[in-house]
């Protein structure tokens, strides 16, 4: 059975099979539990088979990062094409619940996303363009926002790292199952759209 799988797979088909697994580690052991030998005992084949891909474990990693770099980049995108152009706030309060969407229903993605040995993105060229990719509909919006006098002039980068570090934090305290303890329910619905007015509050 097992030999019948191996010669089963084409060649990128392998590829999307092995991610997929791996994404269901993490999303049901955590990364911690993640290796190429239970990715490949997952998929069926042989532990050798996933070097075919990914170099190694961190290569599995900035492929699956990468990937859902360019999913969150096209869910925020898309929610944003939804809001007219001259409507500049609400473009970029539509990025912040997008974000905060994306990272609560995907959250094997975002732990792979944000990983610590991923920092150095350099080695994984279609990571790091998918990255900045993403990071620059945030820069992108800020600009435009300023050019229109709604928010702050000043260092885009510095009002961007705002921005990011609120609704990032948001989403890693709702995975991690921390709003409970302060008295706030875990369906980010609830507020937030009170937390990003408070963002761009603090931007004006």
């Amino acid at each position: 059975m097992k030999a019948k799988k191996q010669t089963a797979y084409h060649h990128g088909d392998l590829k999307k099979s092995l991610i997929s697994h791996a994404l269901a580690i993490v999303g049901e052991e955590g990364i911690d539990q993640l290796s190429l030998r239970k990715v490949a005992r997952q998929a069926g084949v042989s532990h050798a088979a996933p070097a075919h891909h990914f170099k190694d474990m961190k290569g599995l990693l900035a492929a699956i990062a990468q990937e859902g770099f360019g999913k969150m980049e096209r869910q925020m995108q898309a929610a944003v094409d939804r809001i007219p152009g001259d409507r500049s706030l609400d473009r970029f309060k539509t990025l912040g619940t997008a974000y905060i969407s994306f990272a609560v229903r995907n959250p094997a993605y975002l732990r792979i996303m944000f990983h610590p040995s991923l920092v150095d993105k350099q080695p994984y060229p279609g990571l790091e363009k998918a990255a900045n990719s993403a990071f620059g509909l945030l820069t992108a919006a800020i600009k435009d926002c300023q050019e229109k006098r709604l928010v702050r002039a000043g260092d885009i980068r510095l009002l961007s790292l705002f921005a990011w570090s609120t609704v990032h934090g948001l989403s890693i305290l709702a995975l991690d199952h921390q709003l409970v303890s302060t008295g706030l329910n875990e369906d980010l619905d609830d507020y937030t759209d009170d937390l990003i007015d408070l963002l761009i509050n603090g931007m004006i």
